[in-house]
């Protein structure tokens, strides 16, 4: 029987998520006639079609989707023997390549990340910013080993762990005088002049939702598609915004804004972990996330001082998520 090799499986896989043979392609940096060479004597081993092909791209068949399954296992199989055999010595090194949303890259990493790489001096970090769907595209692509973000969208090859819910939070200037740190059911209030990011944006649609239903009152809406420019803006004006806690978890002691959790209406969020199924997580990637974890949990309630998380080195590295 003729041996399938793993670069047939990676094309494969590739071809399947990708759904067509040229962004596979370049995907997997190979010529388009080479991949479809190898996915043609890859049926023919199976002797089974595994994909429908058109102008439009390919379609998985029942034994094109079984086999994925089945493809993705083996090389995530593959890949955990190769981090193991790497991390063989104990030592934590490495590179950390991550995605993260705007409210983290601004709330978190000014207290995470110098704990962090004080803490381990031999990993490199690559912080990139984005919202969700850009962020998954560079997850699949993989220009980052895994993104951190708030409802994920759902695609084929990636895998989505929920790391904890986001609470939102009522942002405003203290010109406004609500009482710091009070909880607030937004529909009590007197209508908001209220700033909102861009319709592409999962918090946007979320709270679009509640202005419909009336439970989110509002006078006047102003759109703006930046954490820290919806941030720097309400701090100056007497607009507010509703953000995750976390996005300004780095302002709790600021007494230039007022910050107020939501008691109604419901407008928690999933902060999910997105990466690649095929995929194990590298050890410094792991630790970089439960790290992050930690700290998102431990930002104290507004109006208190935040509880800052110590980095520590874990007993062991493996299933840390």
């Amino acid at each position: 029987m003729i041996p399938i090799t793993i670069r047939q499986l990676q094309y494969f896989v590739a071809v399947y998520e990708e759904t067509t043979f040229s962004r596979a392609a370049v995907r997997e940096h190979c010529s388009q006639p080479a991949l479809s060479s190898q996915i043609r004597n890859l049926e023919q081993i199976l002797n089974r079609l595994l994909f429908e092909r058109s102008v439009h791209g390919v379609t998985p068949t029942v034994a094109g989707q079984r086999f994925y399954r089945h493809s993705v296992a083996i090389l995530h199989s593959v890949n955990s023997a190769k981090l193991d055999l790497e991390e063989v010595s104990g030592q934590v090194a490495g590179e950390v390549r991550a995605g993260l949303i705007p409210s983290i890259m601004r709330g978190l990493m000014p207290f995470f990340l110098p704990a962090f790489v004080d803490t381990y001096p031999m990993i490199n970090i690559r912080l990139i910013q984005g919202l969700s769907d850009s962020l998954a595209n560079l997850v699949l692509s993989e220009a980052v080993e895994f993104a951190v973000m708030l409802e994920p969208p759902k695609r084929d090859g990636i895998e989505i762990t929920k790391l904890l819910e986001a609470r939102m939070v009522l942002i405003s200037s203290p010109l406004l005088n609500f009482k710091r740190g009070e909880p607030v059911r937004l529909k009590d209030l007197a209508p908001l002049n209220l700033v909102i990011p861009s319709p592409n944006h999962m918090l946007r649609r979320n709270i679009e939702r509640h202005i419909w239903t009336k439970e989110i009152p509002v006078g006047r809406i102003l759109e703006m598609d930046s954490v820290h420019g919806m941030i720097d803006f309400v701090s100056n004006s007497k607009w507010t915004t509703i953000l995750p806690l976390m996005a300004v978890a780095c302002d709790l002691e600021s007494e230039r804004l007022c910050i107020n959790p939501i008691a109604e209406p419901y407008l928690e969020a999933d902060l999910c972990l997105v990466n690649l199924t095929r995929y194990p997580l590298p050890a410094p990637a792991q630790l970089f996330i439960q790290e992050l974890r930690h700290q998102a949990e431990a930002i104290g309630t507004p109006g208190a001082p935040l509880k800052r998380s110590k980095v520590s080195i874990p007993r062991q590295i493996r299933g840390v998520i």
